[in-house]
């Protein structure tokens, strides 16, 4: 972990070689847009936990959809559903990572289930609209290894 800052510079002088740039995401705390990232992601949780019709519409993209893959190996999709409905309390979750490109975000979480031992992880994927920042895509996932 200690020569992140070495490996970054090989990879840049690489792309830099190749006529490309890279940019790093952006993890300034005190980026409006990183900021915003965390209301959304924030309400999305109040909207979940509550049913809060008002905290969904806050957060999540009327287009927007869940993707992930059963415990039977199967591709499960569905749209999300922007209706006010009974909260779901039976977890926690931990934000670990919020990744800002330009009009793009990624934020990774970990999920505590009070009926699971085994924890879930979240990719919501955000996109900067006319609204603001919305999370367009969520997919998740059990038993990750690293």
């Amino acid at each position: 972990m200690k020569n992140i800052g070495l490996y970054a510079s090989l990879f840049s002088v690489i792309l830099l070689g190749l006529g490309l740039t890279w940019h790093p995401p952006s993890e300034a705390s005190n980026s409006p847009d990183r900021d915003a990232i965390l209301k959304t992601i924030e309400n999305f949780y109040i909207g979940d936990h509550t049913g809060s019709l008002e905290h969904k519409q806050l957060s999540m993209h009327p287009e927007g959809a869940y993707r992930y893959v059963d415990r039977d190996g199967a591709y499960q999709e569905s749209q999300f559903r922007l209706v006010e409905s009974r909260g779901d309390t039976i977890y926690t979750e931990e934000l670990l990572s919020v990744e800002i490109y330009e009009t793009v975000a990624l934020a990774r979480l970990r999920l505590e289930n009070q009926r699971r031992e085994e924890a879930e992880y979240k990719l919501m994927t955000l996109h900067k609209t006319s609204e603001g920042w919305l999370i367009t895509s969520i997919a998740w996932g059990w038993g990750v290894t690293q």
